[in-house]
């Protein structure tokens, strides 16, 4: 669900409101048909019901609780963040392996306010189903937060050096060798999130330390153009470029758009011709025709990628399809970047999207993914995601099973353990390095 952004996307619609949910695989809705439904059905909070609206509709979070003296820098009880010691800078992870990375959260102890932490419910767009979930707005103060997983580092905020520290130390544990950072440029955002951009070199230092790779996600606000857009890129890369730590391919600072497909592939190329800006541009893709519009000369993208984390959610987010991706991107001058996911749970948000759950089966449903992007023959892989709590895609620390302070809330899901997916992950990351080979 792309946060905070002015994005959206309407990922996968997970499969029942209980806190003890099968781990057999939910019946799934196709995407294309799904989003067909959403347009003939109508409008969500304002926004046609798509892949690109239901990231930015989880950005439409509540307005802030009051900010509580007592509260500490994490939820009550978490388990407090251990600040990783300041680290030399390590040798460098492959950059071949992505992560998308959330910047969005704030609480009252470092920012004054809640965001996204206490998101509240989102309405169905059929008022028959949206009469069955009456309005909600989680509440953070009682250890209740818009997510089914509670993160061990407790509800923190994204611009507190020490979580900063800590996540990039997980990320380095997982072995992912680029943060995919989702950004807007300075003066834009979503319309109650915070602003990213400022923390862009606090992120870049910290990836430098730790011997990682960042590059940006662009965001699609409202009214862009083609040529708008790559503004915003040839900003960052004069702002950012020359940062040691913003990966580059062939040079090339890289940018992953979201949304890209939402702008027609001749105005993409008309801009891209016009701005000569010099970036490496990857474009979402839903569907093989989208890589064939916007990869190569058609469009002006150099690759395209997946994002979703549920399979049979769009074409590209289903791993059986990888292969042909991957050999269509080539063929046009390209790559295509599977996505691979441990899962999709958002019903702490959209408690009426269960069809579209993907349940974790315990690192089962990761593993598969995995495995698919590694016979796909594609030459770089991202995983969704690092931080996405909202959705249930994140492989960060999460704590052990608990129930809020708040009635009626159900118990949060747990991993195995907590380190499970960075584990999981850094052990999959080995083989796919090993696979290609060399260091990318």
């Amino acid at each position: 669900m792309h946060r905070g952004r002015a994005k959206a996307s309407v990922l996968p619609v997970h499969k029942s409101s209980s806190s003890k949910r099968s781990s057999e695989e939910p019946k799934r809705i196709p995407a294309l048909a799904y989003i067909a439904a959403c347009f003939a059905i109508g409008v969500l909070i304002g926004k046609t019901l798509r892949p690109e609206t239901l990231r930015a509709e989880m950005a439409e979070f509540t307005p802030a609780a009051p900010a509580a003296a007592e509260m500490a820098e994490h939820a009550p009880d978490a388990p407090a963040a251990a600040a990783p010691s300041r680290v030399e800078t390590q040798k460098k992870l492959d950059p071949r392996v992505y992560a998308f990375y959330y910047a969005w959260y704030q609480n009252p102890a470092t920012d004054g306010l809640w965001a996204h932490w206490n998101h509240k419910h989102l309405d169905h767009w059929d008022a028959a189903v949206r009469a069955k979930y009456p309005p909600f707005v989680h509440d953070p103060e009682k250890r209740d937060v818009g997510a089914s997983f509670f993160p061990a580092l407790g509800a923190y905020s994204s611009a507190d050096d020490a979580i900063i520290e800590a996540h990039f130390a997980q990320l380095r544990q997982a072995n992912v060798g680029v943060a995919v950072v989702s950004w807007y440029p300075p003066g834009k955002r979503d319309a109650n999130g915070p602003e990213v951009d400022g923390l862009v070199k606090r992120l870049l230092a910290a990836a430098a330390r730790f011997g990682l790779e960042l590059c940006l996600h662009l965001e699609p606000w409202e009214g862009r153009t083609a040529a708008a857009q790559l503004k915003d890129v040839a900003y960052a890369v004069r702002t950012y470029g020359a940062h040691e730590a913003y990966h580059k391919i062939d040079g090339k600072c890289v940018f992953f758009a979201y949304d890209s497909y939402q702008l027609a592939a001749r105005d993409w190329r008309a801009a891209r011709t016009a701005a000569n800006d010099g970036a490496f541009l990857v474009a979402l893709a839903l569907e093989a025709k989208h890589v064939d519009d916007y990869v190569g000369g058609a469009g002006g993208f150099d690759g395209a990628y997946s994002y979703f984390g549920a399979t049979g959610f769009t074409q590209a987010s289903t791993p059986s399809s990888w292969k042909g991706l991957v050999a269509r991107a080539s063929a046009k001058g390209g790559l295509f970047v599977p996505c691979v996911a441990p899962g999709y749970d958002d019903l702490r948000v959209r408690p009426w999207n269960g069809a579209n759950s993907r349940g974790r089966e315990a690192g089962a449903y990761y593993d598969r993914s995995w495995r698919a992007a590694l016979e796909s023959g594609a030459a770089r892989v991202a995983v969704t995601s690092f931080n996405e709590w909202h959705e249930g895609t994140q492989i960060e620390t999460a704590a052990a099973a608990f129930t809020p302070d708040r009635p009626g809330v159900t118990t949060y899901l747990a991993y195995p353990s907590p380190e499970f997916y960075l584990t999981k992950t850094a052990a999959w990351v080995e083989k796919f390095v090993a696979a290609r080979g060399g260091v990318g």
